[in-house]
């Protein structure tokens, strides 16, 4: 469980903004899953977003993030997306 706060992107949030919404009680932070999920819930749709994070602390390290990194982090959490939804489908279907 956590609290996803949403920012508009698409670009990196600020480090007040991450600071600010850490207060507010964010677990975590980004530019996925809204207006998307509250429009589906209107309409009764069933909705689901895999996200990852790929920028941790944006902004709060004294390293800067770099494209390079993100696509790093995509890389290796791709296979965990796989899994995830490789079992999915297992559950599913019965394969």
């Amino acid at each position: 469980t956590g609290v996803h706060g949403v920012t508009q992107g698409p670009r990196l949030e600020t480090a007040a903004e991450i600071r600010r919404m850490a207060r507010d009680g964010c677990d975590v932070v980004g530019m996925t899953g809204m207006p998307e999920a509250a429009l589906a819930r209107e309409l009764g749709l069933a909705y689901a977003s895999v996200c990852m994070v790929v920028n941790p602390a944006a902004g709060l390290d004294d390293q800067p993030i770099t494209l390079e990194m993100m696509k790093d982090i995509l890389a290796q959490e791709a296979s965990v997306v796989r899994q995830l939804l490789g079992s999915l489908v297992a559950r599913r279907y019965g394969n």
